[in-house]
């Protein structure tokens, strides 16, 4: 996940509005309505247009990153990560316009110049083959999915937390939850986001109310700064640096108690069903859908 400063740098967007959705900010202009066949170039085309947002015209990650633009497009799909069973899950679905939030090809950027893998690597080459032969097109939504006023990605995690209503008015997600025993929350967490694993740090009987969420990866001295925020007592983090993070939740635990809840970068998974959701309302005449990332993690205890 790229910085907050950044991701700010790539908005200025219209305050338009999505009440369905809780956004502000972020909707269609107007329908993209056509006849006849859709190509990928004119789905990005409409998407870009409907988002209200500047879009660069040189990006680095928010753009087509692999298949033909002149494909025929026959419906969409959201999600994390474009891995193999997320684009096979599309292919039986008939989504051939695949939206991941994250980058698909190994590298963060999808930068095939800078990546360690080789043109030959077999598991670039099937992926590539896959999409190919599917006619599928591949186009990330990275900084645009967070920019949005609301951001789409921090509000669908409090909408599939159940959280939404306990929000408060600060400028990072933070929630006021009603109070429970740390262990509680965590279950929650887990069972809610479909977790086969959930890490936790902190005394698991210490009563939990307020919690600052992030989730992807925004950096360290943002996670850090969510435990040094005033009144929190709980944090969810998506992927830390542990001896940074974790280094500086242990010594704080001694001053202080403090819980931390590691979830994983793909606790950005939820906010791609927002996306979803409001691209069907750019395409309401093509079938649009998110598909969720399973956890890939087991627990061998």
């Amino acid at each position: 996940m790229r910085s907050v400063t950044r991701r700010a740098g790539l908005a200025g967007m219209a305050g338009l509005g999505l009440s369905s959705l809780g956004l502000a900010g972020f909707a269609p202009r107007s329908p993209a309505l056509q006849s006849g066949p859709r190509t990928a170039r004119d789905v990005f085309a409409a998407i870009k247009t409907a988002s209200g947002q500047y879009w660069d015209p040189n990006p680095t990650d928010d753009r087509i990153i692999y298949g033909d633009p002149a494909t025929p497009i026959t419906g969409i799909a959201t999600g994390f990560f474009s891995s193999l069973a997320l684009l096979k899950a599309a292919r039986d679905a008939g989504l051939n316009y695949i939206v991941p939030h994250e980058a698909s090809f190994y590298e963060r950027y999808d930068d095939f110049a800078e990546s360690a893998l080789t043109d030959a690597d077999p598991v670039v080459v099937a992926k590539k083959r896959f999409v190919t032969e599917n006619r599928m097109v591949i186009q990330r939504m990275h900084g645009h999915a967070h920019s949005a006023p609301g951001d789409f990605i921090s509000t669908g995690l409090l909408q599939h937390l159940g959280w939404d209503q306990y929000k408060l008015d600060t400028p990072r997600p933070t929630v006021r939850i009603p109070e429970a025993s740390a262990i509680e929350v965590g279950r929650h967490i887990k069972a809610t986001c479909g977790r086969r694993t959930l890490r936790m740090f902190g005394d698991p009987n210490q009563k939990v109310s307020v919690i600052s969420l992030s989730s992807g990866m925004p950096g360290e001295n943002r996670q850090i700064e969510q435990m040094e925020t005033e009144g929190v007592n709980a944090v969810f983090l998506g992927e830390v640096r542990e001896p940074e993070v974790l280094g500086y939740a242990q010594d704080l635990a001694a001053t202080r108690p403090i819980v931390v809840y590691l979830v994983g970068h793909t606790s950005e998974d939820y906010g791609m069903r927002l996306a979803a959701e409001w691209m069907q309302s750019v395409f309401p005449d093509m079938p649009c859908r998110w598909i969720p990332t399973v956890d890939p993690y087991t627990n061998p205890a």
